[in-house]
């Protein structure tokens, strides 16, 4: 690859929120960046932001929907028909489905697992190979300290293959959290797979975020109490401190070729016990392989 090629990072839920703020700085850095989101107005209006700050911007949308399988094999075929190589991927989207009740993807999988792990999954395995031509390039997948059952109160991950769908009970921060670990296991997994192809995979922490949830709620009382109240706490990070821990992920030198890292605050940090487990990593591996249709 010569060195004065540009480089090509596609982010999932560029729009808006951190994803938003990551795309603008990459952009600013020469980066071509591909948002790959589900709502194509915000996308166009993203697009736009960037671009009135800075003009030269090389930013295009492709429309993504996590929940769907078939929209994520039109996603890598839309940008496989671009002929681009692909150096970044940050697997950024989706968050938590509030509710008492699970709901679902259009393939049957609770929603949260089906969005924040099942979608990047078949996502990322569909764009390896432009990934590996590119080399050298970053799979950056966003997971949360709250993967950890020793971090912060409320309920610990309960990984259970027989209450995937909420077949037993489901409980919203449960469900969550249980998908943050699943990132994990991807991530560390992802980069297993990955020795000696020069792409490597690494897991992101961006914190607590009360801008980007503000930014998702439909209710102003909501949109309030994350964006003046809960903004102003200690442990708050802002949307300009978790987007420059992306970019040490995908830019700093100190990252470059260096993968099964969990990066948090734009620092190394140890992930929980039950993330560094090579045969749970790989259960997961196996049956998502399966449940994506990829055999």
């Amino acid at each position: 690859m010569s060195t004065n090629q540009q480089r090509v990072a596609m982010i999932t839920g560029g729009n808006s929120g951190i994803g938003f703020a990551t795309a603008n700085k990459l952009a600013a850095k020469g980066f071509i960046v591909i948002l790959a989101s589900r709502n194509q107005q915000a996308s166009a209006q993203a697009i736009a932001r960037i671009q009135a700050v800075n003009p030269n911007a090389n930013v295009e949308s492709i429309p993504l929907d996590l929940s769907s399988f078939a929209s994520v094999r039109q996603c890598a075929s839309a940008f496989q028909a671009k002929g681009t190589p692909l150096h970044i991927l940050i697997n950024n989207a989706g968050g938590s489905v509030p509710g008492k009740q699970a709901s679902f993807t259009v393939d049957g999988f609770e929603m949260t697992f089906g969005t924040n792990h099942l979608g990047h999954f078949l996502l990322t395995n569909l764009l390896l190979d432009d990934l590996k031509q590119s080399a050298s390039a970053q799979v950056i997948t966003v997971s949360s300290e709250l993967h950890n059952p020793d971090y912060a109160k409320g309920p610990v991950p309960d990984f259970d293959y027989d209450n995937l769908k909420g077949e037993k009970y489901y409980n919203p921060q449960v469900f969550y959290r249980n998908s943050k670990l699943a990132n994990m296991w991807f991530a560390y997994e992802l980069q297993r797979r990955l020795t000696g192809t020069g792409v490597t995979s690494n897991a992101v922490c961006p914190g607590f975020v009360p801008a980007a949830i503000a930014a998702r709620r439909n209710s102003p009382i909501e949109k309030f109490f994350y964006a003046q109240i809960m903004a102003r706490m200690p442990f708050a990070r802002s949307l300009e401190q978790s987007s420059a821990s992306y970019l040490i992920a995908a830019a700093d030198p100190a990252f470059e070729g260096v993968g099964g890292k969990f990066i948090v605050d734009g620092k190394e940090k140890a992930s929980s016990k039950d993330s560094y487990d090579e045969e749970k990593a790989q259960r997961l591996w196996e049956l998502s392989w399966e449940w994506c249709g990829l055999i």
